[in-house]
């Protein structure tokens, strides 16, 4: 069974430099290899980005290759889409700080909904989770037309691919509340739900089958999540 795992960068990493470059300075997706070697340190993109939301899907990517085929891709608002082990170099750059219009822009320079369907269309997943808040969706652009799996996401779609899960702050805090940690606030929510699956299916005597389940009834699954928002 093929998975396929989008996250989000983060602000927080484990390298910075005073002149690590800004959003302005990045204007092409191909300047990223020249900005690697402007710095001593090296570090791939799983180990660059160390905010809450990455270190969980790291950990439940390593865990899910014990019995998936797992490709890991991070969406990079100073670099585009990168591959799990491709270098990236230090940089000063969020969506988090770009109006719509600027993010749809900074997207299309930097190849993102392309590179997006490319992934898709190569890797042939049976499954994509997508760790991804609004403004990363945004920049994947059409993301969910015509999806060749389930799709876990964590906003609303036509879809009938898309499985949709509650990530707001309520279901953070019941999570929080019922003991299900490490819960991490909303953003690392979506790393922390993949984990907890993660845990669950690796206990299973046929962690294939039980995963197939749990994607063969996703209204129960998106029951279950979004039971956390609603006990008192």
């Amino acid at each position: 069974m093929k998975i396929l795992v989008f996250a989000s960068c983060s602000k927080r990493k484990s390298i910075s430099y005073p002149t690590e470059p800004i959003c302005k300075e990045i204007i092409m997706k191909g300047m990223k290899d020249s900005f690697v070697e402007r710095f001593p340190e090296k570090r791939t993109a799983r180990d660059l980005y160390r905010g809450s939301l990455n270190i969980s899907i790291n950990s439940a990517v390593n865990q899910l290759r014990d019995f998936f085929d797992v490709s890991y891709y991070i969406v990079s608002a100073g670099f585009g889409i990168v591959e799990e082990n491709e270098f990236v170099p230090p940089y000063n750059c969020a969506f988090s700080l770009m109006t719509k219009e600027e993010i749809i822009e900074r997207a299309r320079v930097l190849m993102i909904p392309d590179d997006f369907q490319e992934i898709v269309d190569k890797e042939k997943p049976d499954l994509m989770y997508l760790a991804l808040g609004k403004t990363y969706l945004l920049a994947l652009g059409e993301w969910d037309r015509d999806l060749p799996c389930k799709t876990i996401a964590f906003t609303e779609s036509v879809s009938k691919e898309v499985i949709t899960l509650p990530a707001d702050h309520i279901a953070v805090q019941e999570a929080i509340h019922l003991g299900l940690g490490p819960i991490h606030g909303v953003v690392g929510y979506k790393g922390d739900l993949l984990l907890l699956t993660t845990r669950f299916v690796k206990n299973q005597r046929n962690p294939e089958k039980a995963l197939l389940e749990l994607l063969e009834t996703p209204d129960d699954l998106v029951q279950m999540i979004d039971m956390l928002r609603k006990i008192d």
